[in-house]
């Protein structure tokens, strides 16, 4: 009969811990499981085994002298695909920063913006998804992520040999001024 009791007892206590948990991983107040995903894919005259994508969080300042400087300290940013999937971005609500490589030869950086709710500790889960096709014997790369804060655009990645002549993916005239700049905000459609 005791040892009943105690099964019970402990079938119940189990029970409120796990909807508790549940509660709290609902409500925004505890992560148990990271959501987001990364799925890369390419075209057929471009190799997945040649993208490299980082992440870091305000890891990077449009202040910048150039785009040089976006490759001075690696450490800076967790790799999240390197020909394979190594991790998920473990996003923070604010400025959450991405380098794309491709053959270490192109780049692209971006930044997604992520407003908070004040309801929670933790962001929304997102999908990422990283098209790469060969557009006029350049690299590009289309962004899609779904999810609460969505981004859509398509950009050609940049020969890393221009990099001193970039900042913010666009070029910088003899005045060291940005010109043509397209900023990439979240799409809220």
């Amino acid at each position: 009969m005791i040892k009943k009791v105690l099964i019970i007892t402990g079938l119940l206590i189990l029970t409120i811990a796990l909807v508790g948990l549940w509660w709290l991983s609902k409500e925004g107040m505890v992560r148990i499981i990271n959501g987001n995903k990364v799925i890369v894919s390419t075209d057929k005259t471009l190799s997945a085994n040649k993208v490299k994508i980082e992440f870091g969080v305000s890891v990077n300042t449009i202040n910048r002298k150039n785009d040089l400087e976006l490759f001075d300290n690696p450490k800076k940013y967790s790799v999240l695909y390197d020909g394979t999937n190594n991790s998920r971005p473990k996003t923070e609500f604010g400025e959450n920063d991405f380098l794309i490589t491709y053959d270490n030869a192109y780049y692209l950086s971006f930044r997604q913006f992520i407003e908070t709710d004040f309801k929670s500790d933790f962001p929304p889960d997102h999908k990422y998804y990283f098209t790469f096709s060969n557009t006029n014997n350049t690299p590009t790369v289309r962004v899609r992520i779904d999810g609460e804060d969505k981004m859509d655009f398509e950009r050609p990645l940049i020969n890393k040999k221009l990099a001193a002549k970039y900042r913010c993916n666009v070029p910088v005239d003899s005045a060291g001024v940005m010109f043509n700049m397209i900023e990439l905000v979240p799409d809220k459609k």
